[in-house]
């Protein structure tokens, strides 16, 4: 298994290189559909005069842009292509033009860090923008992806047409239909069912497969896709759902992705594979994810979530149990760790050691986290504590407390521990008061605490970049009802997502 997972993790890191280049599907920031005539839009390095399929691009005054490398190669072997290969050239007075075949595209054009694609979709022409800089390939670091398994390794048998099909699907970009040609079907045993999907692609160059599963619009985008391969010759072809991919739809809105044929429905839900991305680009901006970390499941606060979505963060929820996978520690603007010790579905011991292990590594790469509830803000207490030791070459001698008080689920042990290093003398340090007294304590790490924003709300643990928000005490200085309580509540998230969406 081992070596299983390994060579995944191989796999998973060329496919994070590949998406990661500076003109790849990451760098996309728009797409203009060209009418016949003159188009330009704000930013254009120039105008793009369409005349029936051939673009020609004259530049702008104050700007300048030339060909890609990829354009270059295209000239120079256009000469040894078919007349349905992409062509180049220039006019009398030095403008350049292209022309694309049906469905071809080629990024043409570069200037300074913007890339120029241009594209034809079904007979429409148009013009993708590319932008090295771009706020998404700057802050991408990883694809979620479910749990790599054996079981996800499943045989099959292809079974070719005997010619291939042309069929009419749907795409990611609404409006947009294309030709899909299929060359036959794959069946396939999984889930304790017979399947049958259509294989696009090719028995010589590889076989593909676009499908639908129950994941769909829960933990996956609406649909995703798997290359199998080059069948054997008898026509065996083994599928491995662990290397199930999603398409740059996924990412960003001016994808053109094919869509499965119809029938491609797998009524089981394929628990293999990439995920739905936690951060992407909408043409509002770059969306702001807000991981939360669970656990336990229950939450007496107010509809603290609800607020934190309505203030312009997007949560994405990972609830703790054995054997699942945590999250990316960078894959998130900022981490909430939830947790009630005394909750009879909090998680066992060795699901919070790796929640603990996820925070240090999370606070080590500078995401932000919040601790809130006995456990999850103990866990990000003690993992600040563990990355200003490691930092600074210290140990400054405090074992974390047990949050919450000595109730159901706390350790005897652990609180001795406490009381014996010093830590459980409140008396000295008012943030260790508010851990160990409060029913719902909330800690912060330093990027919250120290905030011009938040400074009003947060008591500093000394010698500590930890914060200590205390609900009650807040609420008891101007009136200790449930109304009060919501309004603390909704200032703090307020100016917890206002840093959250401000720091990209």
């Amino acid at each position: 298994m081992e070596q299983f997972t390994s060579e995944w993790q191989a796999w998973h890191d060329e496919r994070l290189a590949a998406l990661a280049t500076p003109f790849g599907m990451l760098s996309i920031t728009g797409l203009h559909w060209l009418q016949q005539g003159e188009n330009t839009w704000e930013g254009a390095p120039g105008r793009f005069d369409l005349d029936g399929d051939t673009i020609t691009f004259r530049i702008g005054a104050g700007h300048s842009a030339g060909p890609t490398r990829a354009a270059l190669e295209a000239a120079a072997q256009q000469e040894t292509q078919t007349a349905s290969a992409v062509e180049l050239g220039s006019t009398a007075d030095g403008a350049s033009w292209i022309r694309l075949p049906r469905d071809g595209g080629l990024t043409w054009l570069v200037s300074d860090h913007t890339a120029y694609e241009a594209i034809d979709r079904d007979g429409r022409i148009g013009i993708r923008v590319h932008d090295s800089k771009s706020a998404l390939l700057a802050h991408f670091v990883d694809i979620p992806a479910f749990p790599v398994t054996e079981a996800a390794v499943v045989s099959g048998r292809f079974e070719p047409y005997p010619a291939p099909r042309v069929r009419r699907i749907a795409t990611a970009l609404p409006g947009l239909e294309m030709d899909r040609t299929t060359v036959g079907t794959v069946t396939f045993a999984l889930g304790g069912r017979t399947h049958t999907l259509i294989a696009a692609g090719s028995p010589e160059t590889g076989l593909v497969l676009d499908f639908h599963d129950t994941t769909n619009g829960d933990t996956t985008p609406s649909w995703r896709t798997l290359s199998v391969g080059l069948p054997a010759a008898d026509g065996s072809v083994t599928l491995d759902f662990n290397r199930t991919v999603i398409y740059p739809f996924a990412f960003h809105p001016w994808a053109t992705c094919p869509a499965p044929v119809e029938e491609n429905i797998l009524r089981l839900p394929v628990r293999a594979g990439e995920k739905t991305p936690t951060r992407t680009l909408t043409e509002e901006g770059l969306t702001h994810p807000v991981g939360v970390v669970a656990l336990s499941d229950a939450f007496d606060g107010p509809e603290v979530f609800r607020w934190i979505e309505e203030s312009g963060a997007q949560l994405f929820g990972h609830r703790v149990r054995r054997g699942t996978q945590m999250p990316g520690p960078a894959s998130a603007s900022a981490f909430i760790v939830y947790g009630m010790r005394d909750a009879q579905d909090h998680a066992d011991a060795a699901s919070e050691a790796a929640v603990r292990e996820f925070a240090d590594d999370a606070l080590a790469v500078g995401t932000p986290l919040v601790g809130v509830g006995s456990s999850g803000a103990q866990i990000v207490f003690e993992a600040a504590r563990h990355l200003q030791r490691t930092t600074h070459g210290v140990d400054d001698g405090q074992t974390a407390p047990e949050a919450g008080g000595t109730g159901a689920g706390a350790s005897g042990a652990a609180a001795a521990g406490a009381r014996d290093s010093g830590a459980g003398d409140s008396a000295d340090d008012p943030g260790l008061r508010i851990l160990q007294e409060s029913p719902l304590p909330v800690v912060v790490s330093a990027d919250f605490a120290h905030d011009r924003l938040l400074r009003g709300s947060v008591t500093i643990c000394p010698d500590s970049a930890l914060g200590f928000v205390d609900i009650e005490g807040l609420a008891a200085q101007v009136g200790d009802d449930t109304p009060t309580r919501s309004r603390v509540w909704n200032d703090l998230i307020d100016r917890f997502t206002r840093l959250v969406v401000t720091s990209g």
